[in-house]
């Protein structure tokens, strides 16, 4: 390996010099005519018929393929297809040969006669495959020819297409024949492949002096006639046969025979023989889409730019710049080879090579003289795949590369205000350069702020790093311009902030941009009232428009959320209610909406909000509010949703409507229709109490005439009732509907208050009232037996019958003392179901009135007075006789005796009962007075068993004292302590001999108690266990 010498000061082209016979131990190297690289796979003729192939980067030792060529034949062109797979090998005298480079084969393409001079390979056979595909083959004569070959050497396809391109392509222009000319490249493109059997293809031809650029449809191929004319080009091309033959279907045919073949033509303005070996063409990139392509010309070397979509075909194509060939003691030195990088053109010379910047003024980076040692070069190849450039010469060749060409780039564009394309590259080289991104977006913010652009400045800032403290400052003015720029930057700013630990930068942000647009919405709005212009108006309806669309977006919605209380109150601030209109509608605060709709008095549009929303408490609350004003439509609304809402919770709305006519009305049809619902009613009649409140008050005071079928209605059982019945009885009072007032009185009953209420307008009614008293006594529940008092609120005690003639008798004092008529106050006997008398009536009826009237009246009460002592008498004589059996029976008690036997047993322990002190019951069951106190201690409360024992422990000390009383001879102390040994007994008796044991009450009380307990029960079982 040769050191390398190559002058490059920035080092962005590399070289690295390989002698091909010492390093690739290419031993049979005589002097190397041609090398081709691709993907990493070279192919050299080392000697006149002797090739060589090497895979770089595997270490795999070189292949050698000789080829049958006689003398003085060599070979001439070495042709690689991208993939390195394929390999067309053209000699000088015409013969070819197809090298299939993964099996090292090659095989004669006989049928192929002339010198291939540049292969257009398919791309739709980029990846590795078996056979080259259709492929187009430019010939030293200037011929097109399609061929498809396989590995095994077999050609599926080998058509000339057109004898003379150039020819062809100059009748299209202008009619004239023009000279041959060899074909030194060919770019095949395809350019649309949605469907498979009609695809769109390109193909740019590259000439000494000419490109042409061919632009098609696949159409069918055409038939060939058997037999016909050859053309002299074909028979000394060796293809006179391929005509007499049935011909294979073609791809390409279209580009030659189609009319509608498009064709532009790029022609070299000046011609010399010296440069007929001089047309190359390259393009960059060449595995993707090219971008811009190098032709050496006779004028020179031409640079511009490729566009293999464009509309018009003279647009695939244009030149940029042209750098004319060098003169070196009077004569054009041009190069050997091109080749393209990202921002440079290499030229190869016979003696070194040059980097050109593709940027003005292309001024050489790169010179790269070699050692006169290494031979001049033959070749310029590139290996399109990995981007290395190969120069040879006849036993040495150099591989050069790029490293880092863009590092410069971006400060020659920034330095030329390009600054788009620098900020291209400075992207790309932020983790290598981080610095180069800023440089850029500084001097480009600079740039705008000059031209007063700050909306493009604030763009380009808010990508940059620089603190936004001093960032911002350069805004921070009345100007609206910079106001403008300021919006543009927090917003791009904002866009930025997506990360969760943003969020407090974020909110912040937002709260200052919706200030900024507020404030400006506000200006807008000032400036409105001096300038009706209907322009002006349109332009703040955009501007709220766009201001309301920007702060829907999701994270600034979040961030009006979070904080929308500061958000209130920055808009009441600016006293913009539309905006917070609009922010209380976009985060659903309805509280907020309703509250600024009826600040402006909206009512229609509250209601409509509540509508929209499920039934709440919020409906609850503004109901009260909103049918003060438009309370039909209200009335409406509560309606149609009256099995939603909750009847109770609108007694405060309800309430209200005791103003006006105008809202009582649809109140009052509220109402009713609830009322209507009986399935509610009578599921909680107690909750409604309150609306038929509201109901009566409503009706008392506007619809007094139908109160009293209301109240009738629902009847006189008070506890049935739906509404309050004292409430009724005030309203009514206080409305002074009398009618009313004498039915709930009869209802509470209240017969007197109602019936002296009644006489003072409708004498029938009192009557009417008086007779309820006897129809009411089935409806009322008696005192008798409740204790509770708040479950007898509504009770009233039973009228007996002194209270029901005290009422009657308040008719007939009417009659007699108002009326003065006697006769109607006597019908009263009658009606009252002869409750009256006429002993009731006569202290009321005046005096001398005629007996003649009351003569069947006194008769008839004589009658049955007559009946009733007669029934007396005898009860009075019934309960003489029970006297008087009751009487004979305790006297014959008082002599009952009980005789005991001395064979009689207690009923406890089964010994006799004589011995010892016993106690005997009229059941007959006999006890010893200390089997009786063990049988009685589980009848007995705890404080008797006490009392029992303590009674016990007494009479043992008394009977210990009256012993020894006795033993002293002490007749009196004997005497006090028997007595009271005799009141200890007589307790002691009272406590366990009250009742047997056995069969007493208080064992009868204990029959659902059980016989063991549950301790008692557990230790019994186990004396039963074995």
């Amino acid at each position: 390996m040769i050191k390398n010498t190559a002058k490059n000061k920035n080092g962005i082209i590399t070289r690295a010099t390989i002698d091909l016979k010492k390093d690739l131990k290419f031993v049979k190297l005589t002097a190397v005519s041609n090398l081709a690289v691709q993907n990493g796979e070279m192919l050299a003729a080392v000697t006149e018929k002797l090739l060589v192939h090497y895979s770089e980067g595997t270490g795999e030792r070189h292949q050698e393929m000789s080829l049958p060529l006689n003398g003085p034949d060599h070979v001439a062109y070495i042709h690689l297809s991208r993939t390195g797979f394929h390999a067309i090998v053209s000699s000088k005298l015409g013969h070819n040969f197809y090298i299939h480079l993964k099996s090292n084969a090659f095989h004669h393409l006989k049928k192929l006669r002339c010198v291939v001079t540049a292969v257009g390979w398919n791309p739709d056979y980029s990846k590795e495959t078996d056979t080259t595909g259709p492929i187009l083959l430019g010939t030293a004569q200037g011929s097109i020819i399609e061929l498809n070959v396989g590995s095994t050497g077999m050609m599926t396809t080998l058509k000339e297409l057109t004898s003379q391109v150039a020819q062809i392509a100059e009748q299209r222009i202008t009619s004239a024949p023009s000279p041959a000319a060899a074909i030194t490249d060919i770019q095949l493109f395809q350019l649309a492949d949605d469907d498979p059997k009609n695809k769109k293809w390109m193909v740019i031809i590259a000439q000494m002096a000419r490109l042409i650029v061919l632009i098609t449809d696949n159409e069918p191929a055409p038939v060939v006639k058997l037999g016909g004319f050859t053309s002299s080009a074909s028979l000394q091309a060796g293809l006179m046969n391929l005509a007499t033959e049935q011909a294979p279907s073609t791809t390409f045919h279209s580009f030659f025979t189609s009319p509608n073949t498009l064709q532009h033509t790029i022609s070299s303005s000046k011609f010399s023989e010296k440069f007929k070996n001089h047309g190359f063409l390259t393009m960059h990139p060449t595995i993707a889409e090219p971008k811009r392509y190098a032709w050496l010309s006779p004028d020179g070397i031409s640079i511009g730019n490729v566009n293999i979509y464009a509309e018009r075909i003279q647009d695939v194509l244009v030149e940029e710049f042209n750098i004319e060939h060098r003169l070196i003691e009077g004569r054009l030195e041009p190069p050997t080879g091109i080749a393209l990088t990202d921002y440079h053109v290499l030229l190869a010379y016979s003696s070194r090579v040059l980097a050109l910047s593709l940027l003005p003024p292309h001024d050489v980076i790169f010179e790269d003289p070699w050692n006169p040692e290494l031979g001049g070069a033959l070749g310029f190849v590139s290996d399109n795949v990995a981007e290395f450039v190969w120069l040879y010469t006849q036993t040495f060749a150099m591989k050069y590369g790029t490293n880092d060409e863009a590092r410069y780039i971006w400060k020659t564009y920034l330095d030329r205000g390009e600054y788009q394309k620098a900020l291209q590259i400075a992207r790309t080289r932020v983790a290598i350069e981080p610095d180069a991104l800023e440089m850029v977006l500084r001097k480009q913010a600079d740039f705008y702020i000059q031209e007063k652009n700050f909306t493009a400045a604030a763009e380009i800032l808010a990508q940059s790093s620089e603190p936004f403290e001093s960032v911002v400052l350069k805004f921070l003015t009345n100007s609206s311009e910079r106001k403008m720029g300021l919006k543009t930057l927090l917003d791009k700013k904002l866009e930025r902030l997506t990360r969760h630990e943003d969020k407090i930068r974020r909110d912040a942000l937002v709260m200052w941009l919706l200030n900024v647009q507020l404030e400006e919405l506000a200006e807008m709005r000032r400036l409105k009232n001096s300038n009706p212009d209907p322009a002006f108006v349109e332009k703040l309806r955009d501007t709220t428009d766009h201001v309301q669309r920007y702060f829907m977006r999701k994270n600034v919605i979040e961030s009006i959320q979070t904080n929308r209380d500061a958000v209130y109150r920055m808009c009441v601030a600016h006293a913009d209610f539309e905006m917070q209109l609009f922010f209380a509608n976009a985060v659903k605060d309805l509280r907020t909406v309703i509250d600024i709709l009826m600040l402006r008095e909206q009512y229609f549009e509250v209601l409509e909000v509540l509508k929209n929303q499920r039934i709440s408490e919020l409906t609850y609350e503004m109901c009260p509010l909103l049918i003060e004003h438009i309370p039909k439509q209200v009335i409406v609304y509560l309606i149609q949703n009256q099995d939603q809402i909750s009847p109770q919770k609108l007694t405060p709305c309800l309430s209200l409507c005791v103003k006006n006519m105008e809202m009582a009305i649809p109140a009052i049809k509220y109402l009713e229709a609830q009322f209507k619902g009986t399935q509610t009613i009578s599921q909680n009649p107690q909750n409604l109490a309150n609306l038929h409140n509201i109901y009566i008050h409503l009706m008392a005071k506007f619809r007094r005439e139908k109160l009293l079928g209301y109240l009738e209605s629902h009847g006189t059982i008070r506890s049935d009732l739906p509404y309050e019945l004292d409430f009724a009885m005030r309203t009514c009072e206080q409305f002074k509907i009398e009618p009313c007032v004498v039915y709930l009185f009869c209802v509470a009953g209240m017969f007197g208050d109602a019936v002296e209420k009644a006489l003072g307008f409708d004498v029938d009614l009192a009557k009417k009232c008086a007779l309820m008293m006897e129809e009411a006594e089935a409806n009322f529940a008696w005192l008798e037996g409740m204790e509770d008092p708040a479950a007898t609120s509504y009770i009233r005690q039973k009228l007996d019958e002194k209270a029901k003639k005290a009422i009657w008798l308040k008719i007939g004092q009417y009659y007699v003392t108002q009326e003065n008529n006697v006769d109607k106050c006597i019908e009263l006997i009658n009606e009252s179901n002869h409750l009256l008398t006429i002993q009731d009536l006569l202290p009321i009826i005046p005096k001398f009135t005629r007996v003649g009237a009351l003569k069947p009246i006194i008769v008839d009460f004589l009658k049955r007075n007559k009946q009733r002592l007669e029934k007396l008498e005898r009860s009075m004589k019934e309960a003489t006789e029970i006297a008087s059996e009751i009487r004979d029976k305790q006297e014959k008690l008082k002599n009952r005796t009980t005789v005991v036997k001395p064979s009689d047993v207690c009923s406890h322990c089964a010994r006799p009962i004589s011995g010892r002190a016993f106690n005997v019951h009229s059941c007959r069951h006999f006890f010893h007075r200390e089997c009786l106190e063990i049988a009685m201690i589980s009848f007995l409360s705890q404080e008797e068993v006490e009392k029992m024992k303590t009674l016990i422990i007494d009479e043992e000390r008394v009977l210990s004292q009256m012993k020894a009383e006795q033993l002293a001879g002490n007749q009196k102390g004997f005497i006090e302590k028997q007595e009271k040994y005799l009141k200890i007994a007589a307790f002691i008796s009272n406590i366990v001999g009250a009742e047997c044991p056995l069969c007493g009450n208080i064992a009868i009380s204990q029959i659902d108690k059980q016989f063991l307990s549950d301790e008692e029960f557990a230790a019994d079982l186990n004396t039963w266990l074995l």
